[in-house]
């Protein structure tokens, strides 16, 4: 008796945590840091997320389209904060003064994230905080280096 009753508590706690990994379906807003731009996040599954950010970069010496695949699930810290983490890659093109001093043009590259997101139970807005490696496959003014951002988006 003892061991099925710990089988159902231990199922219905992963259910539990499973099924509030998502707490909205879309949000859109602002995100400082590189790149510093418009950032768009989508759910296609609980616990998949999808998100785009196009701004300036490298301390605004180049525009980039970013996106990223997202695992996200609850921390257990706290209501309504989730952990978040998933590989992506850039595309972008550098400023005058960058192509003319490392001749370089167009910059794709790989990244990575990892960060917290808190979702605001009344109103419908998050705070997302991301960091992570990217690397530059075009050539640039630094092959390897980190990025990351804050982010606030509105819910929809």
């Amino acid at each position: 008796m003892m061991k099925k009753t710990l089988i159902i508590m231990l199922i219905s706690g992963a259910v539990t945590v499973g099924a509030h990994a998502q707490s909205y379906k879309s949000a859109i807003g602002l995100r400082l840091g590189d790149p510093t731009g418009v950032t768009f996040k989508t759910f296609i599954s609980k616990t998949n997320a999808i998100e785009l950010i196009l701004g300036t970069g490298y301390w605004g010496n180049n525009l980039a389209f970013a996106g990223y695949y997202q695992w996200q699930n609850p921390t257990g810290w706290t209501p309504n904060l989730d952990w978040f983490a998933g590989p992506g890659a850039h595309i972008g093109f550098w400023n005058q003064t960058y192509q003319d001093e490392h001749a370089a043009g167009i910059l794709i590259g790989i990244d990575g994230v990892v960060g917290l997101e808190y979702t605001l139970e009344d109103i419908p807005l998050n705070f997302a905080f991301g960091v992570g490696p990217s690397i530059q496959l075009t050539h640039g003014p630094d092959p390897f280096y980190w990025n990351g951002g804050l982010s606030v988006r509105y819910i929809f």
